[in-house]
């Protein structure tokens, strides 16, 4: 910036020199993957989703106390869906209604089940990002997937996308995978 001022006024001039501004930004290597150990208390899950069965199971209740962490949550969902034989799990936020719509994909079908509050999907949808296996490639080497177990020690893992549903609204698709035999070696450990 130099400052000039022209004696005929009296009056100061500002005028600035264009200088290049260079800005790097440097990553560096992620070597070590996310401790996904800190996502679920040790003192194991404080979440109780009851279910019926009418012909096909159904969350009443997702048994989510005051103080649950979301991790705790977001796993009890993942696997009430997986216990009920679920593939996918559908998210459909209701703006009028303030809730979020879920259905089950078992087989063919999509069952609907308890609606989740917005605070509940944004915990699932926070954790998403943390947990779920990048689908960059159909074909992955094992190393590459984040493995997580179900109470009954089956590993697993979760892939997420956006997708529109009938009335255009946006709904968040979870694609739960069981592991193939022979792939336990690359489980992480609950």
């Amino acid at each position: 910036m130099v400052l000039t001022s022209r004696p005929a006024n009296l009056r100061a001039h500002i005028r600035f020199k264009r200088t290049p501004v260079i800005c790097l930004v440097v990553m560096s290597e992620q070597k070590y993957r996310p401790n996904t150990d800190l996502l679920r208390p040790a003192e194991g899950s404080k979440c109780e989703p009851r279910m019926v069965h009418d012909p096909y199971p159904r969350v009443i209740d997702w048994g989510m106390p005051e103080d649950v962490n979301a991790g705790d949550f977001t796993f009890s969902v993942l696997e009430a869906a997986l216990g009920a034989g679920a593939t996918e799990i559908q998210l459909t936020p209701l703006d009028t209604l303030g809730e979020v719509n879920v259905h089950f994909r078992i087989g063919s079908d999509f069952i609907g089940q308890k609606p989740l509050t917005q605070i509940q999907f944004g915990y699932i949808a926070i954790l998403l990002a943390h947990i779920a296996t990048l689908s960059r490639y159909d074909r992955e080497p094992p190393n590459s997937i984040r493995y997580f177990h179900t109470p009954d020690h089956r590993p697993y893992y979760v892939r997420f996308s956006k997708t529109r549903v009938g009335d255009h609204a946006t709904a968040i698709l979870i694609r739960l995978f069981m592991a193939k035999e022979g792939m336990e070696s690359a489980t992480q450990s609950p």
